[in-house]
């Protein structure tokens, strides 16, 4: 274990949960129900540092009942939370115990070896269900004037508790400690994919100049939310779990491919009632960019600072 990777864990989850404390209330989120996103926020940030994660680690070697208790654990309380905040959504309440019980049973209990890639697949579609539960009045704000809801954030819990720890995937490495080659390849792919994107994307008409830019400030925190709160847990799922199924199944090149283009399927419906195949097009060409740093460097943090950069630079300057 890196000391350095647990120095840059322990700054980052400390520094980020303090922020949310002070500043998070900002928008749609309230107290007392930004507690529980507070609470869940935290648990993410602490399992991105190594020493957490082997914390937990040893206390499911001591009670190996908690793979199944966590989970379960996790859905419980996004059932609460949103009944005590109101909720009405059915579906919604349904879905917590689906998602998180699907994912754990999807991966089974036997943790002498990875699971196959089937079951890793069906575990990332389970994760993407509790990911995908979106409680209006359970929000937080995170740096950059954005907001998470509860289901995104107990879903990061539930897919670094399963795949970091229970079944620990040697794809899956979530560590912050980036060296200066990791960035440079980074930052290298943002700049290939703004040669190919930007231009396609004016000539489809799916981008345009519109600047957002409110200051220096808000520009460096946008951009810290974008890489912990987008790109890192997106790239968790997209890069992972799916793109390493697939690599296990045909090959790197065929697994790039395909959780690219399943990246891109999944952003026509992401603000939109129809489908917005510009929008789709662009995304798998990113899904490329991002499966390569993830494949060239190892590290899912890398792919992150990729996808941070490349929504920062769409969502405050090139906005459809």
């Amino acid at each position: 274990m890196s000391r350095r990777a647990g120095v840059i864990g322990w700054t980052v989850a400390l520094v980020t949960t303090g922020a949310l404390a002070l500043f998070g209330t900002e928008g749609d989120a309230r107290w007392p129900w930004q507690a529980f996103d507070l609470a869940a926020a935290a648990a993410f940030l602490v399992l991105l540092v190594p020493q957490g994660r082997d914390w937990v680690g040893r206390q499911l070697a001591r009670h190996p009942g908690l793979a199944v208790h966590v989970p379960l654990g996790l859905a419980l309380y996004g059932m609460v939370a949103a009944l005590l905040a109101g909720s009405h959504n059915w579906l919604n309440l349904l879905l917590w115990p689906v998602g998180a019980g699907l994912a754990t049973v999807a991966l089974g209990l036997d943790r002498t070896e990875e699971p196959s890639p089937v079951r890793l697949l069906v575990a990332a579609v389970a994760v993407a269900v509790v990911w995908g539960i979106w409680e209006r009045g359970i929000q937080i704000a995170v740096p950059g004037g954005m907001h998470l809801s509860i289901g995104p954030l107990v879903a990061l819990v539930l897919a670094l508790f399963l795949f970091a720890v229970v079944h620990p995937l040697r794809s899956f490495d979530v560590d912050l400690d980036l060296t200066a080659r990791q960035l440079g390849l980074a930052m290298a792919a943002v700049a290939i994919l703004a040669v190919v994107a930007i231009p396609l994307g004016f000539a489809i008409g799916f981008l345009s100049f519109q600047s957002r830019w409110l200051g220096p400030l808000h520009g460096v925190l946008r951009l810290y939310g974008l890489i912990l709160f987008v790109g890192l847990p997106e790239e968790m799922l997209f890069r992972g779990v799916i793109q390493e199924a697939f690599t296990r199944l045909w090959g790197p090149r065929t697994g790039l491919v395909l959780g690219a283009i399943v990246f891109g399927l999944l952003h026509l419906f992401k603000h939109i009632s129809h489908p917005n195949w510009g929008y789709g097009l662009l995304a798998t060409a990113a899904g490329l960019a991002y499966g390569w740093v993830y494949q060239r460097t190892g590290k899912l943090a890398a792919a992150a600072v990729t996808h941070g950069v490349v929504d920062w630079i769409w969502s405050m300057f090139l906005g459809a």
